[in-house]
């Protein structure tokens, strides 16, 4: 689902405003730069330390105090685990500039919770596969370290889509089965980056890079499920690794 009312952050304006001075720089689009100017392609592979925190619910128990425990607190109120992910980009190289868009496929992030539910005598979990792609547009200023090595700062903005598999599981009790409800949903939502790194300039014409990233991702939210309205909501970013290898075209 597409959130329209959605009112960017003080940091995210930041990143908008330093991708439009990069973009639109005079150095970087001046004509006697011109025949410096190339294109290229780039494969990368990336792990990331993903956070979905800020972690909330509705529907789940009843807000009761039940034998000293609020019926439906959660367990956690943040989540840490590691993804993988693969990319593609191409992009433009003007002096020291370089801007590219860039596309990312995530491997899954567990986004899972647990909530004390004593009205019904048992733990309730939702278990929540997160899958996401996003597309980026990335620029970044490079500077040379050395005759082959070089720094660069960047930042990025786009759209990240996450594609989420829940189940909304009451535990079995002595006299009660174990119930389970599922859905899938996918949402869509923007997402902005920024980051560091070096690169090491290769046999022509490849360049070897190095970006440690961070990326917010957006809100997460699983649920109504059938025949349960609970939802569960969360924010999520990833501090990400990134290799890449990049190919003058």
């Amino acid at each position: 689902m597409m959130r329209s009312a959605y009112s960017a952050p003080p940091s995210l304006t930041l990143i908008c405003l330093l991708l439009g001075s990069l973009v639109c720089s005079p150095t970087a689009l001046a004509s006697d730069a011109a025949s410096d100017a190339e294109w290229y392609g780039a494969v990368k592979a990336s792990i990331s330390e993903d956070t979905i925190d800020s972690i909330g619910q509705r529907g789940i128990g009843t807000g009761a105090v039940i034998g000293g425990e609020v019926d439906g607190a959660l367990a956690d109120s943040e989540i840490d685990d590691y993804t993988a992910g693969i990319a593609i980009a191409v992009g433009r190289r003007t002096g020291y500039w370089n801007v590219e868009l860039e596309y990312t496929y995530r491997y899954r992030t567990d986004f899972d919770i647990a909530a004390s539910t004593p009205s019904i005598n048992t733990i309730t979990n939702v278990f929540s596969d997160v899958q996401t792609n996003s597309l980026m547009l990335n620029a970044a200023r490079r500077g040379s370290l050395s005759q082959f090595w070089s720094w660069e700062v960047g930042a990025g903005i786009g759209l990240v889509s996450k594609d989420l598999d829940s189940d909304y599981i009451e535990r079995a009790t002595p006299t009660v089965a174990e119930r389970r409800f599922s859905d899938s949903s996918s949402e869509t939502d923007f997402s902005y980056s920024v980051f560091a790194g070096v690169t090491r300039e290769l046999s022509n014409p490849w360049t070897l890079n190095l970006r440690l990233r961070y990326i917010d991702l957006g809100e997460l939210e699983a649920g109504p499920f059938p025949s349960r309205a609970a939802t569960v909501s969360a924010d999520q970013s990833a501090i990400e690794m990134q290799f890449s290898l990049e190919r003058d075209l």
